[in-house]
């Protein structure tokens, strides 16, 4: 009965303007100073007001009757809609907490991304780690099976939207600074391999920017210190611009590194570089600090 009033009264007012352009109403001094006829006249056009407007709102009424068959056909088909929805849910077994816990979490990621965005470069540069492995968390949430739903498509694609434009001003910060290291804590259950993003020539990028000072009669395999719970490490980012000589490398090895050149074929810029260290490019020794030219000549 509510909702029917409310419709009435919706259609009513849109239709009183009309009804108070088409017909004006005479003040008791206007109507005293109007003659017999005038007065008559005036009456008549009254009732027909009058009558208009009753026509006005039964036929609002028979709307607001029709719109409410309407609305109760509406809800007949959600409510069957919501029980075959249920059906479905209930034979994958989803239950309602688990979309409660998939709104939880959405609504944790937008929080968090509303702080990320309010950071300077400098702040988001010195946060990296941090803000990596909230995007490794939400990329385990976008795997939810709920995730696909139609209902949570629209905030899993803003979500996406502000996680990329951080990640670029990331990029820029980075970019802007360089071959920089980020310090990074070992924590239990690391590799190698898992620390630099099971990219295997990532590894070998982040071996390499670990690797300890040589010594004239160590073996290689020396190099790195033992990857235990609380070690702290770097991670390295950007290409390096100069290179410590370690045991067993060449010139031609050095410029093959993916962080130097990528192909051992451009040695030669690491010499011309460093003929000053440098007698004999077949002859280097560990320990020696190498300029990697980054220009195009």
């Amino acid at each position: 009965m509510k909702r029917k009033l409310q419709i009435i009264l919706l259609l009513v007012a849109f239709t009183v303007p009309m009804f108070l352009q088409a017909f004006t109403y005479l003040s008791d001094q206007d109507f005293r100073r109007l003659s017999g006829s005038e007065r008559r006249e005036y009456l008549i056009q009254l009732d027909r007001e009058m009558a208009s407007f009753q026509s006005r709102r039964a036929n609002a009424n028979a709307e607001a009757e029709r719109l409410e068959v309407s609305i109760a056909q509406q809800r007949e088909l959600i409510a069957g809609v919501d029980a075959e929805i249920r059906v479905l849910l209930d034979a994958l077994g989803i239950t309602d907490e688990d979309f409660a816990y998939l709104r939880t979490r959405i609504q944790y990621y937008q929080d968090q991304l509303t702080n990320w965005e309010r950071m300077s470069d400098d702040e988001l540069w010195r946060n990296a780690r941090t803000f990596t492995q909230l995007r490794e968390d939400y990329n385990l949430t976008r795997q939810n099976r709920l995730a696909r739903l139609p209902e949570f498509q629209r905030d899993f694609n803003d979500l996406n939207r502000r996680f990329v434009a951080i990640e670029d001003a990331l990029d820029r910060s980075r970019r802007a600074r360089g071959y920089w290291e980020e310090p990074y804590t070992v924590r239990r259950g690391d590799t190698w391999l898992s620390i630099a993003g099971n990219d295997p020539i990532r590894e070998g990028i982040v071996r390499r920017a670990n690797r300890l000072p040589a010594r004239a009669h160590d073996h290689p395999s020396r190099h790195l210190p033992t990857l235990s719970e609380g070690l702290r490490i770097v991670i390295p980012h950007g290409l390096p611009t100069q290179w410590r000589v370690f045991r067993g490398e060449s010139l031609w090895r050095i410029a093959s590194y993916p962080e130097v050149y990528g192909t051992g074929t451009q040695w030669p810029r690491i010499y011309r570089a460093n003929r000053d260290q440098i007698r004999d490019p077949n002859l280097i020794f560990p320990n020696q600090i190498f300029v990697i030219p980054r220009d195009d000549n």
